[in-house]
């Protein structure tokens, strides 16, 4: 079958369902907070990369139940279909499904494990890598912060996570490049 899940699946089919890593893409207020606590970063010296804002659904749903299957032993025969999925899980034998799904987990590149509700497919989350060199000066701010030494990352700074906070732009602090409006 050419619809088995798997690296060939990924390979011909990932494409039909991107993420996007445009901020225009954001849902509208989110995006307002975002492109504001970007912007007093970049004055203040940050690095900013943007991986991902906006998922598809069927991506988020492809990534959550090959996770699934790659990694919680979800029996590939439970997965619910999804409309516009041409794709099967279950490969005949227990072992060949985990394998496939594990591919696609490498490939999709997932870390963590994926929402089928996640903040993404909303447009109220966003992934990216904050870093800088020596201190981040970010001018007199509400939060009363106005530089920031180390840890220089988005990822584990506690004091830039008070600096998004103030601009609506919450930190998941287990998952390294994730923000969103409600820190989830």
């Amino acid at each position: 079958m050419n619809n088995l899940s798997g690296r060939k699946w990924w390979l011909a089919n990932q494409g039909r369902y991107p993420n996007s890593r445009n901020i225009d893409d954001l849902e509208p207020d989110f995006k307002k907070n975002v492109v504001e606590f970007i912007a007093v970063l970049k004055n203040g010296g940050a690095k900013i990369s943007v991986a991902s804002t906006r998922r598809n659904a069927i991506r988020a749903y492809l990534m959550h139940y090959s996770w699934r299957i790659a990694n919680e032993n979800f029996d590939p025969e439970n997965v619910p279909s999804m409309k516009g999925v041409n794709i099967v899980w279950d490969h005949g034998d227990e072992k060949s499904s985990r394998i496939a799904a594990r591919e696609m987990v490498d490939l999709f590149g997932i870390a963590f494990r994926p929402s089928l509700t996640s903040n993404h497919i909303k447009g109220s989350a966003i992934d990216m890598d904050i870093k800088w060199t020596g201190t981040l000066f970010l001018g007199p701010l509400r939060c009363g912060i106005s530089e920031i030494d180390e840890p220089r990352n988005g990822a584990t700074n506690r004091e830039l996570h008070k600096v998004g906070e103030q601009f609506g732009v919450g930190k998941l602090l287990k998952d390294p490049p994730h923000w969103s409006f409600n820190g989830r």
